[in-house]
């Protein structure tokens, strides 16, 4: 790992190109759990997606982590890495679009940077391989600022 799955240089992520209806179809987070504003690049033959989140001075976890150095935790890093990875599972392979797909392990962490708000998160997931209807593997990667500030291998399991 290490290398990005995707140049997002080379993308227009400028605009969400997944209708917000259709997103909160697929993903059932809601309120604070909601951590994708949008999907701004979806390739279903390649099955690589991209999502964002944009995290305001005063996101609801930066008063209390780290008071007057606020960053992001990283399992928020994951949490939406896995919501991204869980639109991409939905939208390209068999599984019931209805149906959760929980967190079931992850692989190879590495925290690359850190995240200030107020910031632009971008979530990227991409090589899915899927074993039968109960288990994915897919790799996830957090960039901000034009950096990689994580990367992981994923585990879903649909529920």
């Amino acid at each position: 790992m290490g290398q990005a799955l995707v140049d997002l240089q080379s993308l227009d992520l400028s605009a969400a190109v997944v209708p917000e209806d259709e997103l909160r179809t697929v993903l059932p987070h809601r309120h604070e759990f909601a951590l994708l504003d949008g999907i701004c690049h979806f390739d279903p033959e390649r099955k690589i997606a991209v999502g964002w989140k944009d995290w305001p001075a005063d996101a609801w976890w930066a008063r209390g982590h780290v008071p007057g150095k606020p960053l992001m935790p990283g399992v928020l890093m994951i949490e939406g890495a896995a919501q991204v990875a869980s639109f991409l599972i939905k939208r390209t392979s068999q599984w019931d679009i209805d149906r959760f797909v929980g967190l079931a392990g992850l692989n190879e962490v590495r925290f690359r940077g850190t995240v200030v708000p107020p910031a632009r998160v971008y979530y990227v997931s991409g090589n899915i391989q899927v074993s039968g209807r109960r288990l994915a593997r897919m790799n996830a990667q957090v960039f901000c600022n034009g950096q990689m500030t994580m990367e992981m291998e994923l585990l879903g399991t649909m529920l």
